[in-house]
């Protein structure tokens, strides 16, 4: 009886320790499940109907490109607040070019060209600016968040309420379910292998953890964080393009919130707030995914969206609760 009674303990205890080394994958995944199932029962089958499935790649494609950019920002354990305003000021860009070019092929290239020069400039400006002034990488990121607002509000404020482009049909190819299942895969592929087996992805880690320690493995802290930075641009500048195909017009609002799409996300699959070793992208994939489909689950059961966003807000705090930890005491170097 004795030995049956330190045979469960010792089952127990094994248990335990999984669970706690693993607790990230089991949140992640888990969750994922748990939406799945508890909205696929509460919708009678609806969320997974061909024009809800059409509904949820147009919500996911942008919002995992930006998820798998900012995941390298993130795992440094910054905070990036200047999604949805760049993507404003990106996407009413791209109408002045796009317009201007007749609605051409041409023009479109050009456009995202354009946009992925603007967002590489701002976010590896806006770090550049926290190393050399040394000041906090999240109050870059809102400098440059309401700059980008600002000129937004200003130039629509000139027109009748929204920038649109002549051309409704210019975008097409950007709605297409095939070419958003596309370059969403091609970019989750491409930042998993990045972060996964190069040295960008293992300094990341390390920088999280601690800077200091980072730099004396080897990393050029400085630089990994550029790279790191243009990766999120250029995951901004991508989006941007899918945001604008869905309405074809810009407003003062237009992109508002995107951050904190982003950040829910990321927290959904798993993300801790201070990066580190734990970073999987992972967390950028399930999470955006699980985001999306619970988003859409609510929306189908008829809630208003006051209240869907109140119980974001709630699950954002719940999960934030699962995963924080400590920040080490060590951050000699500037974040």
């Amino acid at each position: 009886m004795e030995s049956i009674k330190k045979e469960n303990k010792a089952v127990l205890s094994k248990a335990g320790a999984f669970v706690k080394s693993n607790k990230n994958t089991l949140i992640r995944y888990g969750l994922l499940v748990l939406v799945i199932v508890v909205f696929s029962i509460a919708t009678r089958g609806r969320l997974f109907k061909p024009y809800s499935v059409n509904s949820i790649i147009s919500q996911l494609t942008p919002l995992m490109i930006m998820c798998v950019g900012m995941l390298f920002v993130f795992s440094h354990g910054n905070i990036d607040v200047a999604e949805g305003a760049v993507i404003a000021m990106c996407s009413l860009v791209s109408i002045e070019v796009i317009n201007a070019m007749g609605g051409t092929a041409g023009g479109i290239v050009v456009a995202v060209l354009i946009n992925i020069l603007i967002c590489e400039v701002l976010y590896v400006g806006s770090i550049l600016i926290s190393i050399k002034f040394r000041i906090l990488s999240t109050i870059a990121s809102l400098a440059i968040m309401f700059t980008a607002r600002g000129l937004v509000t200003y130039f629509v404020s000139q027109t009748l309420g929204s920038y649109k482009l002549e051309n409704s049909s210019a975008l097409k190819l950007f709605s297409q379910t095939w070419f958003m299942l596309l370059v969403m895969v091609l970019i989750a592929v491409a930042g998993w292998f990045i972060f996964t087996y190069t040295r960008v992805g293992k300094y990341s880690k390390a920088i999280g953890d601690n800077p200091l320690s980072a730099q004396q493995s080897g990393a050029n802290v400085n630089v990994i964080k550029y790279i790191c930075y243009a990766f999120a641009g250029f995951g901004v500048a991508i989006s941007s393009m899918f945001y604008l195909a869905r309405t074809g017009s810009v407003t003062q609002n237009f992109g508002s919130g995107r951050e904190m799409d982003v950040m829910i996300a990321l927290i959904l699959g798993g993300m801790l707030l201070s990066g580190g070793s734990k970073t999987r992208m992972s967390a950028a994939i399930v999470g955006s995914v699980t985001y999306v489909l619970l988003t859409n689950g609510l929306s189908q059961l008829g809630i208003s969206d006051m209240y869907v966003s109140l119980i974001k807000g709630l699950v954002f705090l719940l999960m934030v609760g699962f995963t924080l930890r400590r920040q080490g005491t060590v951050k000699a170097l500037p974040r």
